[in-house]
């Protein structure tokens, strides 16, 4: 099965450490704010999961209509899909989409055990334990192809190698992180960025992407934006090493423009 290609202009910087494709594709699965189950061939269905999580093995569990679920269980075929995932930042930026992501493959029913082990990962999700129990039934998609269009470039990911990824580590506390880096440290995002030599710092100086390598701010205004790249100088491991790695960014680490 193939997966769309999508260009994504106005990429501005190359870097020696970054997140590997993969990695970046394992992220994405996990914590993507925006997933759309697409159904190609006669159906053409498309259906946004009521839940997901992914597997130790990079398939993804998705709660969906108890229609789609039907398609699934009366094929004599595979059932091919399509998870098209969208990641978008979580501050307030020109050009709020960061990374489109395609995972392809084949939908199941998982059953027996399966089926218990699977409805327990979903409601390890619900962010209320009190709330009522969301309606759908469970497949599971399992990976054939994937493909990464981001603020790093486009690339295919192999199944084997997204298997083997591991998300990033900072991934579960972006939001919160950068939200609090745009809200608290806006004069120091600044400084950081005109020591790259970022045009425009006299608009807009916003963190919009943040990984255990480093961070990217986005500088200027709808007209103009220009992102800036810095690189921790070793990776961190989890939230509780950022601060300091932040520390260090403010006394001359220079990013790319």
């Amino acid at each position: 099965m193939s997966v769309p290609t999508e260009a994504n202009a106005g990429r501005t910087d190359i870097s020696s450490r970054r997140p590997q494709t993969a990695e970046r594709a394992r992220t994405l699965a996990a914590f993507a704010g925006s997933a759309t189950l697409e159904m190609p061939g006669d159906r053409e269905e498309q259906v946004v999961p009521a839940a997901r999580a992914v597997e130790p093995d990079g398939s993804l569990l998705l709660l969906v209509p108890g229609e789609t679920a039907a398609v699934v269980v009366t094929s004599r075929e595979d059932v091919a899909a399509v998870l098209h995932l969208v990641d978008v930042a979580p501050v307030a930026v020109p050009h709020r989409v960061r990374a489109h992501c395609w995972i392809a493959g084949w939908l199941t029913i998982p059953t027996g055990t399966d089926a218990d082990k699977a409805a327990a990962r979903l409601a390890e999700l619900m962010p209320d334990p009190t709330a009522s129990p969301r309606a759908g039934t469970i497949v599971r998609l399992e990976v054939g192809e994937v493909l990464v269009d981001d603020l790093w470039g486009t690339g295919h990911v192999e199944p084997e190698e997204y298997a083997d990824a591991e998300p990033d580590p900072l991934a579960e506390h972006e939001a919160e992180l950068l939200q609090h880096l745009a809200a608290a440290h806006g004069n120091d995002l600044c400084r950081l960025a005109s020591s790259a030599g970022a045009p425009a710092c006299d608009e807009r100086v916003a963190p919009v992407s943040l990984d255990r390598h480093g961070i990217r701010l986005r500088t200027g205004g709808r007209e103009r934006t220009c992102d800036v790249r810095f690189e921790f100088e070793t990776p961190v491991s989890g939230p509780m090493q950022l601060g300091e790695a932040l520390r260090r960014l403010l006394h001359g680490v220079h990013g790319q423009a």
